[in-house]
Order: structure tokens, then sequence, then C-alpha cells
């Protein structure tokens, strides 16, 4: 019987060892199980993170690049855009500050926020170093017209009834100076006649009858008041000098020559396709816009363009007008301020009809401004060639009170009267008459454009902000 009991204890003995060898392993096994299902979790919600992180980065750049084409191209956009791609969208900011645009993008998906930022620049710009700039049909000024800048030209400098040039006066490849009330800096041509120059006089050929504050270069002088030195190689007499003797001094000088005008016809067919990329207006024609905001741009409209009363249009991209223009009343065609220090176009253009054409009117009050930032214009270009092959049609005609930015028709000419105020005017020919007034701005040295010959924007930062 003891044995019997005793075998029995040992048995249970035995089976309780087992037993709790059996629930150890369980803990240890439900232990190791519970780590490895944390650590398993752990890479799980890692790994949707990171997913999340890159899908919220590639919404970002989806939005940054959607915007970064749009700038390029000239496309429309908005300083502050919602992009969308695949059901979610990246809020994009864009920023201006002298030729950069400053582009944001910020992409959330399950607040896992990834933000890039790019800057970009313009490209460089076209240079206007002239407040004038004419071609071989010259500039004539009459009735206290005046130009608060300086003239090169290709023709003649003439004048009448007291027209004034405050900066320097050129008249290239034997073209003259006659009759020019008050010139504030130099002159040069192949011949001065009857002027009232403030700095020093130069001439291929004659001085005549003229009054000049500092010294004369020419050939022959004759009948002038010249307060400072005197050079001839010819002839001299009947000269009033302030530093005499007169010296002579041979050869004469040169003939300027003729230089290029800023664009290129090449270059304005450049902003004719990117106007046209943007799409076609054919109906109604002609197009006339008498009052409320249109946005307009990059566009072809392929008639006639009248912009009237209290109209405003605010300009987003180059505008090809196939037909005349017409900017009139109290009207206003603006830059949108996204384009910050730089420029766009408006065209006037029909390419079967550019003698009595393509020509463009802004009048009565009429404004055509940039976008508010300085160094911003709107260009208005006119390629009708009447002037250039004889005619006497006007290619572009600023007059009662206008205010405009740059003036720009190589083969036609400018009539700019009664108080008219610009910045820059460059023309195959150009008349002002009756008080009008252009004064250049400096920063027209180098004016940059979004498109077109200047189209060009360049990226010089990319990068990931947060």
């Amino acid at each position: 019987m003891e044995k019997s009991k005793i075998k029995n204890s040992d048995g249970g003995q035995a089976g309780q060892a087992v037993l709790i060898t059996i629930l150890f392993f369980l803990l240890t096994s439900s232990a190791l199980l519970l780590a490895f299902s944390s650590i398993a979790l752990r890479e799980t919600n890692s790994s949707r993170r990171d997913l999340r992180s890159k899908q919220s980065y590639f919404l970002s750049e989806a939005g940054m690049e959607d915007i970064l084409w749009r700038i390029r191209s000239g496309k429309q956009y908005d300083l502050n855009e919602a992009v969308s791609l695949d059901g979610r969208t990246a809020v994009v900011s864009v920023t201006s500050s002298g030729k950069d645009r400053t582009v944001e993008s910020s992409g959330d998906i399950a607040s896992a926020i990834r933000r890039l930022r790019i800057i970009v620049q313009s490209g460089v710009g076209i240079a206007f170093p002239y407040g004038l700039q004419a071609g071989a049909g010259g500039l004539f000024m009459e009735n206290s017209s005046r130009l608060i800048g300086s003239v090169y030209s290709a023709g003649n400098i003439t004048g009448n009834n007291t027209p004034e040039i405050t900066g320097d006066a050129f008249a290239a490849a034997g073209s003259i100076i006659d009759d020019i009330y008050n010139i504030g800096g130099q002159a040069r041509a192949h011949a001065i006649t009857e002027s009232a120059i403030a700095g020093s006089a130069t001439s291929t050929t004659s001085i005549t009858d003229s009054t000049i504050s500092t010294n004369a270069y020419a050939d022959s002088v004759s009948g002038s008041d010249i307060s400072g030195m005197l050079f001839y190689c010819t002839s001299q007499s009947g000269n009033s000098i302030g530093l005499p003797p007169a010296v002579q001094s041979c050869p004469p000088p040169n003939d300027l020559p003729v230089i290029p005008f800023p664009l290129t016809d090449q270059q304005i067919s450049d902003w004719e396709a990117a106007a046209e990329a943007g799409g076609i207006h054919t109906s109604p024609c002609p197009y006339v816009l008498s009052d409320g905001i249109t946005t307009l741009g990059p566009r072809k409209i392929n008639c006639d363009f009248t912009v009237q009363n209290d109209a405003i249009v605010i300009v987003r991209g180059p505008i090809w007008v196939a037909g005349n223009v017409n900017i009139q009343n109290s009207t206003r065609l603006e830059l949108d301020p996204a384009y910050g220090a730089t420029s766009e176009v408006l065209i006037a253009d029909n390419p079967s009809n550019r003698t009595t054409s393509s020509k463009i009117t802004v009048q009565n009050s009429a404004q055509v401004l940039g976008s508010g930032t300085s160094g911003s214009y709107l260009m208005l270009i006119s390629q009708n060639n009447s002037a250039e092959i004889g005619g006497n049609e006007i290619a572009i005609t600023p007059k009662n009170f206008t205010d405009a930015s740059i003036y720009y028709a190589h083969h036609g000419k400018i009539l700019i009267e009664n108080n008219t105020s610009l910045k820059e005017v460059t023309a195959y020919a150009i008349h002002m008459k009756n008080s009008a007034q252009l004064t250049y701005e400096l920063g027209l040295a180098n004016a940059n454009f979004t498109a077109g010959p200047t189209g060009g924007w360049s990226i010089t930062t990319w990068n990931e902000v947060k």
C-alpha cells in the first residue's frame, strides 16, 4: 500500500511538471507572437506612412509641374490654385518678386504633408535703350511736343513750334536734325540746323544757325553761338565762340550707323504662335467688349477687336488680333498681377492686309497698363506697313489723354497727339504733336517678357521645404 501511494504521488508530480512546461511554452509563444505582431504592425504602419508620404510628395510635385507648365507656356493660372490628381488635391501658391516666380505646392494625404518650392526666373529681356527709336521715316515733332528721354533715328529729326528733347538726339546715315527748340543732351547728325543743344553737337557736314552750350564738331560751322570750343575741318564763319580760338580738325566726324530695331518679324511671329496656341476667337466678330471684367489670353482673335466704355480686360497671355484694335473711352487693359515685373504683348496683324488693316487706336482716357509692379508693361505692336511702302495710313494712334507702356510699329507710322503720355515708342516713322509727351523709363533698357522671343523661364531653385 505504501509503495502504491508513493508511485501515484510521483506520477502526479510528473504530470504537473508537464503541464507547467506546456503552460510556459504557451506563454512564451504568446509573448513572442505578440512581439512579432507588434513589430509587424509597426512595420506595416511605417510602410503605410511611407506610402502616404510618397503619395503626398508626388501629389505636391504634380501640382508644382502643372503650374510650372502654365508659367512657361504662357497659360492662365491664379495666384492660388488647387490641382487635382486621382481624387486628391494639391494646393499651389505663386508669388512674384522682380524677374522671379516662387511656386510652393503642398500635398497632404492622411496628414503626411510634403511641400515643394521652386523659383523660376524669366529669360533675357528686350532692350529699348531710347525713349524713341525711328526708322528711315524719321521723327517729326511740333506744337510743344516733348520727349523726356533720348531718340535714335535712321531718318531726319525735325521740328516746328518749340518741340523739346530732354536727352540725346542722334540721326544716323545721312539724316539731319533741324529746328528742335531744345535738346538737353548731345546732338549728332549728318547736318544740324537751327537747333538749341545743351551738350555737344557733332555733324559730318555742317552746323548752321544753332546754339550749342558745350563744344561743336563739324566739317563747317556758321552763324552759331558756341559756349565751348569749336572744331572744324573746311570752314567756319560768323560764329560766337566761348573758348577761342577755333581748332581746325580733319577729317570731320563720320555719320552714325543705323541700329537694328529691338524686335524682328520672326520674334513677333513667335508671339503670334504662342497666342494662337491658347485658342482662336471666331465669333462674335467684330469682337466688342463694352462693360464688365474679361480675362483674355493667350488668344488669337480672327477679326477686329474693340474695348470700350467701362470694360476692363485682364491680360493673361499674348493676344494676336488679325484685324484692327480700338481701345477707347475709360476702358483699361492691364496685366494680371501674377506677371510681377514681366511684360506681355498685344499684336494687331492681319497678314492678308497690312496696308489698311493691322492698326491700333488708343484714345479718350483709355489705359494700357502692366501688372502694377515696376518694370511690367503691356506692349502694343502693329504690323501695318503703309508708311514703309510710301502710304499714308497710321499704324498706331494714341491720343486724347491716353496712357500706355510701349508702342511698336517697325514697318509703320505712329502718330502721338493731344496730351498723350507714353513710356517708349519704336516705329518706322513717328509724329508727335499738340503737347504730346513721352517719358522714358529706365526699366525699358531691359524689359522682360514671358513668351515668344524671350520666352524663357529657367528654374533656379527646386527643393523640399517640409
